[in-house]
């Protein structure tokens, strides 16, 4: 019975933590969401771009490098395709 109450209150606490992050910072997530968004189209353009040239570096789109992209932005962008450079011409 404790426990649970101990567990709700925790929620409660993280809930209103969030909400306040939220309210004060809510430009921050717009930014993360758009470089997130950004990048993701343009990891799938140069991919476009790289297939009809007939270049195999290929970087995926998935929740990894949207992460990346998304905290560092252009360097992320750059360090996904860079990553896909080095693995091309080492492999």
């Amino acid at each position: 019975m404790e426990s649970t109450i101990f567990v709700i209150i925790i929620i409660i606490c993280v809930a209103l933590i969030l909400f306040g992050v939220i309210k004060h910072r809510f430009d921050l997530i717009v930014n993360f969401g758009l470089r997130i968004f950004a990048g993701l189209l343009g990891i799938y353009l140069l991919n476009t771009l790289f297939d009809s040239i007939g270049v195999a570096i290929i970087a995926g789109t998935n929740c990894f490098n949207a992460l990346v992209v998304g905290l560092l932005g252009v360097p992320g962008f750059l360090l996904v395709f860079g990553v896909a450079t080095y693995f091309y011409f080492v492999k």
